[in-house]
């Protein structure tokens, strides 16, 4: 038969840490640059940076570096 036992303290530091480390990589991850992306400073139809989940009100964006207009568009769009 397994024993099952509380985790220590030193356990859920430890699980604690490891937690916090993945979320700084994922946030910490490199932005595309506006060629990569294929930025244009046009919306695509109905698709503009001002619609799109990763824009960040007034000109930021989370997977574009630099500036963005919100009239823009990217290849990234999502």
């Amino acid at each position: 038969m397994v024993e099952i036992h509380a985790p220590t303290r030193r356990a859920l530091l430890l699980l604690l840490g490891a937690a916090a480390a993945v979320g700084a990589t994922t946030t910490a991850q490199a932005r595309s640059s506006k060629a990569a992306a294929a930025y244009r400073g046009a919306p695509n139809g109905r698709q503009s940076c001002a619609n799109c989940s990763y824009f960040n009100p007034p000109s930021g964006c989370g997977v574009v570096s630099g500036p963005v207009s919100a009239r823009g568009w990217c290849n990234l769009w999502g």
